[in-house]
């Protein structure tokens, strides 16, 4: 399989049809966040890779993050 990496992104209290293209992203968090995020990220790799029909497959963090606050953003990976 071919690497594949893109990200995207909606800007803050602006309305928008779809994500845009970022460059790059910051995450600013405390090293508990940072280890839920990876945690999420490593669970997510092994749902894709374990199905059979990868096509739509996307998880949000929260959905599957105990530790999500409502003002958090949203971060969503979707299977390549």
């Amino acid at each position: 399989m071919t690497a594949h990496l893109s990200l995207h992104c909606y800007l803050q209290d602006e309305a928008a049809e779809r994500p845009l293209p970022c460059s790059d992203v910051t995450i600013q968090a405390d090293p508990a966040t940072l280890r839920a995020i990876a945690h999420f990220l490593l669970a997510s790799a092994d749902t894709f890779d374990q199905a059979q029909e990868r096509a739509g497959m996307h998880a949000h963090l929260q959905d599957a993050w105990a530790g999500w606050q409502d003002d958090f953003p949203d971060l969503v990976v979707v299977a390549a």
